[in-house]
């Protein structure tokens, strides 16, 4: 940043001591007289930008005479207005305020600009995090609500039996109850993924470990989950698994599992799903992957975030809680979780577990 030459040493000493860029300006001219050391550390021009390189509050690209620097060598006041400076590291943002001096001829404006670009961030993120918080209290209201009226119509029904007919057998109390059943069974599952959440962000997410031979797990949670795949069109298969020994929290990888096996039912378009698992250097790798509309990539780190959802047009009421617990769950085993595209179309999801587990939070 090339600077004039009539500033006295001492103002531009006094400048540098200040955090805030700050431009001296000739009036009419638009000569930058002096910049502080603020100003000469920033990697882009304060007042020569490239054309399209500044923008208003709004994001629209301004013409060079309309740029703060220009504005305020015309004389203009600027009062703490918002402008963009376009980089190959991104957007910043600035504050811009100006004073014009006249007491010498030509006039020098003195031009401070304040960067806001952390505030901005650190806003837009409170705001995307209410979003989610307004979305996962509207879906979670309607996931928790649907069981319990199902719940409520069943034993209202098997009232009404009870007490008008005759010779009422067990076999039909039964029978009637297994929907109830189903929905006690689901609401305990969302009130789960709740205290999980609660545990994984106090990092009290403990672990029972224990010996057990992996295919095992693999062909049970598979086996589960076949006719749910089957209704959804979906056929899922289970491939290639080594004979392993691993120490693991059984009960929380069948949760996981389970879980990424459920996302790709849900997102899988019908099409199939396979389970893999490969063994190398120690790792366990547990691999489930889909050919759905797979996740854009931008997506595919925010997806692990409680609450979040990818964006996609296959609207699915979800908590946004389950790939976060699959996280933890690897966090606490001092594994990962990942998530890769596929050729073709789909996603690949691979939960990488140490066959020895080790403490996974500090």
């Amino acid at each position: 940043m090339e600077t004039g030459v009539s500033e006295q040493p001492g103002q531009e000493s006094v400048l540098d001591f200040l955090a805030v860029p700050v431009l001296r300006v000739e009036e009419e001219t638009g000569r930058v007289l002096a910049a502080n050391a603020a100003a000469r550390a920033l990697p882009f021009s304060l007042e020569a930008p490239t054309p399209g390189a500044v923008l208003d509050g709004s994001g629209e690209p301004l013409p060079p005479e309309l740029c703060p620097v220009s504005r305020a060598a015309r004389g203009e006041p600027l009062e703490g207005e918002l402008f963009r400076w376009k980089t190959p590291e991104g957007d910043r943002s600035f504050v811009v305020h100006s004073r014009l001096d006249r007491s010498r001829s030509p006039g020098v404006a003195t031009v401070s600009f304040q960067d806001v670009t952390p505030w901005q961030r650190t806003e837009a993120d409170l705001l995307r995090a209410l979003g989610a918080r307004d979305s996962f209290l509207s879906v979670a209201s309607h996931e928790l609500k649907s069981p319990i009226t199902a719940l409520q119509l069943v034993l209202e029904r098997l009232q009404r039996s009870a007490r008008r007919e005759v010779g009422f057998s067990g076999v039909q109390v039964a029978e009637r109850l297994e929907p109830a059943l189903r929905q006690v069974r689901r609401l305990g599952v969302l009130v789960q993924n709740l205290l999980d959440v609660s545990r994984a962000r106090n990092n009290h997410f403990d672990l029972d470990r224990e010996r057990f031979e992996l295919g095992s797990l693999l062909r049970e949670v598979c086996e589960r989950f076949t006719e749910q795949a089957r209704h959804a069109g979906s056929e899922l298969t289970l491939e290639a698994h080594p004979q392993v020994e691993v120490h693991w929290d059984r009960l929380r990888v069948e949760q996981a599992l389970s879980n990424l096996i459920t996302n790709a039912i849900k997102y899988g378009a019908g099409g199939p799903i396979s389970v893999r698992a490969e063994l190398r250097d120690g790792v366990v790798s547990l691999q489930v992957a889909d050919r759905g509309l797979g996740v854009a990539e931008d997506d595919r780190e925010r997806i692990f975030n409680p609450f979040e959802r990818a964006s996609s047009a296959h609207r699915v009421q979800s908590l946004g809680l389950g790939l976060y617990i699959v996280r933890e769950i690897a966090r606490a085993h001092g594994g990962t979780v990942g998530l890769t595209g596929r050729d073709g179309g789909g996603s690949c999801f691979t939960l990488r577990l140490p066959v020895e587990a080790v403490e996974g939070y500090e």
